[in-house]
């Protein structure tokens, strides 16, 4: 009997004390594994930069295209107009949808400090999407893109070989 009356007073001192934490402003929740997972997942996805996350590869394509185009400084009108031409063609989407793409990837680019830096980690969750058509397709949207202001100068030649680097590189043993 005093075994069950000491459980019994042990059980109410937890309830109590965990009932003054509760009142003292503790989050019972975060004793919970299950809600420690779920707040770390969460966590981890929002502290990664948008331009690590992109998965599709026509949006990684048309944000590194559009750092190459802005390596050498701000587009021109008409620069910005070919960029935009070669978005509709290229990916075969609408003037509209093109001018979002680009509106998109220029503002994923304005915190961006050092692209050269950032390329492995923009290519690399949509790297195993694309195909020997998309990667043909997207070198020449890059030399396209370096070759609106005139002959491309020495940082985006940089920017350029870093991009193929990654998307000629070896994937899963494979060499594309």
């Amino acid at each position: 009997m005093h075994i069950l009356i000491g459980l019994i007073t042990a059980i109410a001192g937890l309830v109590w004390a965990l009932h003054s934490l509760q009142n003292a402003g503790v989050n019972l929740n975060g004793f919970n594994p299950f809600y420690w997972m779920r707040r770390r997942k969460w966590e981890k996805s929002l502290g990664t930069k948008p331009i690590h996350r992109l998965t599709d590869p026509m949006e990684a394509a048309a944000l590194l295209v559009t750092a190459v185009a802005l390596k050498e400084g701000e587009l021109s009108r008409d620069a910005k107009a070919d960029l935009i031409n070669l978005f509709a063609t290229e990916f075969r989407i609408t003037t509209d949808q093109a001018t979002e793409l680009y509106g998109a990837s220029c503002y994923l680019l304005k915190d961006v400090m050092d692209i050269d830096a950032e390329v492995k980690a923009v290519l690399s969750p949509s790297i195993e999407q694309f195909q020997s058509h998309h990667k043909t397709s997207f070198l020449s949207m890059l030399n396209s893109a370096a070759n609106f202001e005139g002959q491309p100068n020495a940082n985006q030649k940089v920017l350029i070989e870093k991009i193929i680097a990654q998307i000629e590189g070896p994937v899963d043993g494979k060499s594309w």
